[in-house]
């Protein structure tokens, strides 16, 4: 009996997707390398880059003052929360503009209101993003930070967060999908458990947002932060934050600014306006925020957002698979993935190999924990390409091991 073909296989016979060849003519940056790190910063396309140029150069031209200049600013801000709220499923009121995922992480850690022995649920797969803000308000007010255990052996991820819940917990953040693993969190199960303790939960989903379908409404969680310049392909410093609007009135202002007020009362004061724009500061930079929503406009037009995502899946379990063959290799990420594949080999520094595969032109990077090197291969990289890339990636390991 034949055993019946992976996704892989399928994908390879099936023929190369002519539809890549299009979206690569916008990408010129791939010219001479394989770009497997847009898990870190996706590769800029041009009709992305001359808009951001587009409306740098207006500023040039014409002055940056005057009602026109102002309304402009206020459209192209709700033009980009619009499209976002299209991507995630949400409402645009639920949407502030934000420079990065880790300043979303921030807002809302640092708003909820702490007290000395409070207590705060993450895993260890975390990026620095959600961790950084935690240590903080340990540090600030006492709260103490658990940690669920993701990485020793085979364990349920939602027993494992569940169960460090306490009648003192405020807050359990988390990924999507890990920045270190690659491995995509059960989300909607781990967000209804909270939510019958009583907890809020703040998502990165830094390596989610572009890589995968995103339903906000069926995941459950009450805040949500993205960046645009990974999967998306956007400008480095754009990124938005959702916040479900029954969980908005739960969070203290942190950072206020004319984007957090609806104006002032009569005693001194201001008054926080009562939708997701609470979290937005002041000016953001209007070039970079034409630059996101060209770039959504691209994924959703040129591309297609559901295409990148099936072919973003099917690269990751190609990675797995090719990856899998190596001898010494051990293949981290699990079966619930989205783009991004993480490797390990005993006694090889990550980033002695990241360098070695840099200079012969495929552009990976490092983890330091668990120790690993993470392929994420976006809808434009080949599968050619892919299965090349893995095959330098044994070279390269076999030259390692005779040099030592």
């Amino acid at each position: 009996m034949t055993p019946p073909q992976s996704e892989p296989d399928r994908q390879r016979e099936s023929g190369p997707d002519p539809h890549v060849a299009r979206v690569r003519e916008d990408l010129p940056s791939l010219a001479g390398v394989t770009y497997l790190n847009s898990g870190t910063t996706g590769p800029l396309p041009r009709p992305v880059a001359e808009a951001v140029c587009e409306t740098a150069m207006a500023h040039v031209q014409q002055p940056r003052s005057g009602r026109g200049h102002f309304d402009r600013a206020i459209q192209v801000r709700q033009d980009c929360r619009t499209a976002l709220a299209g991507l995630l499923g949400c409402q645009p009121t639920e949407i502030a503009l934000t420079h990065n995922t880790t300043e979303g992480m921030n807002l809302i850690t640092l708003g909820v209101n702490w007290v000395h022995g409070d207590e705060a649920i993450t895993t260890n797969v975390e990026h620095p993003g959600a961790l950084l803000p935690l240590w903080i308000v340990r540090d600030r007010y006492g709260v103490t930070v658990k940690t669920a255990d993701l990485l020793s052996g085979p364990s349920d991820p939602v027993d494992a967060v569940i169960r460090l819940i306490t009648p003192r917990t405020k807050l359990i953040s988390l990924s999507h999908v890990s920045y270190s693993t690659g491995d995509v969190l059960p989300l909607a199960e781990i967000s209804a458990a909270a939510h019958e303790r009583g907890v809020l939960v703040l998502v990165d989903a830094a390596q989610a947002f572009g890589a995968m379908d995103v339903d906000i409404a069926s995941l459950g969680a009450d805040f949500y932060s993205v960046s645009g310049q990974k999967w998306l392909c956007g400008p480095e410093g754009t990124g938005a934050l959702y916040s479900a609007q029954n969980a908005i009135s739960q969070i203290r202002t942190t950072f206020a600014g004319y984007g957090t007020i609806d104006g002032y009362n009569d005693y001194g004061g201001f008054l926080v306006k009562g939708d997701g724009h609470r979290f937005e500061q002041g000016t953001m930079h209007l070039p970079d925020l034409t630059g996101m929503l060209a770039a959504i406009t691209w994924m959703t037009g040129t591309v297609g957002e559901d295409w990148a995502h099936r072919r973003i899946h099917g690269l990751g379990a190609l990675a797995q698979a090719e990856l899998a063959k190596l001898e010494g290799v051990e293949v981290i990420t699990g079966a619930a993935h989205a783009g991004l594949v993480s490797f390990g080999v005993a006694d090889v520094d990550p980033q002695d190999l990241v360098q070695r595969l840099a200079s012969r032109g495929i552009l990976v990077r490092a983890i330091p924990r668990p120790a690993a090197v993470r392929l994420s291969a976006g809808c434009f990289v080949t599968e050619d390409e892919l299965i090349a890339a893995v095959a330098v990636i044994d070279e390269e390991l076999a030259a390692m091991r005779r040099e030592t």
